[in-house]
């Protein structure tokens, strides 16, 4: 059995922060790169930034879902 190992999916937990360096890092890789490798950056990218992307959206859907306190103190 043949499995092509390139493509299996690994969930991580990494912090915004760490996101960001590798994020720096791969733009920094890509100076020389051909444009396979670029593309292969590309959707590195987009699926990091998305995640980060997707975290802030669902907070502030989360957020308008609070109740709004009709009093003060």
């Amino acid at each position: 059995m043949d499995h092509n190992f390139k493509d299996i999916l690994h969930n991580v937990n990494l912090t915004e922060g760490q996101i960001g360096v590798i994020l720096c890092a791969l733009e920094t890789s890509t100076k020389y790169a051909d444009s396979d490798y670029i593309k292969e950056v590309d959707a590195i990218f987009e699926e990091l930034e998305g995640t980060v992307d997707r975290f802030y959206d669902n907070m502030e859907k989360k957020k308008k879902q609070q109740p709004v306190a009709e009093w003060t103190d």
